[in-house]
């Protein structure tokens, strides 16, 4: 387990080792959650296709395009 601190502007600075584990670099989104008193950080997938692929086959779209913007429209719905 890895300590971080907390900023002034309450930021904090990911180590280096979990970027490379999880392949987060500049510009990475990163899903946070809260479950049982603990932050929990998943990073967003650069392609959903890839993530739901047979999951959900036509259910968001018939294009890349079509599905990543959907999926995303709906993320978005769902933090607010």
């Amino acid at each position: 387990m890895r300590s971080v601190k907390v900023s002034a502007k309450n930021q904090v600075t990911l180590p280096i080792e979990i970027c490379r584990e999880l392949r987060v670099k500049k510009g990475s989104r990163l899903f946070l959650e809260i479950k049982d008193n603990k932050i929990i950080f998943t990073p967003e997938p650069d392609s959903y296709i890839e993530q739901y692929y047979d999951m959900a086959k036509g259910m968001y779209g018939d294009t890349a395009e079509e599905i990543d913007s959907n999926i995303r429209q709906l993320n978005s719905i769902d933090n607010c």
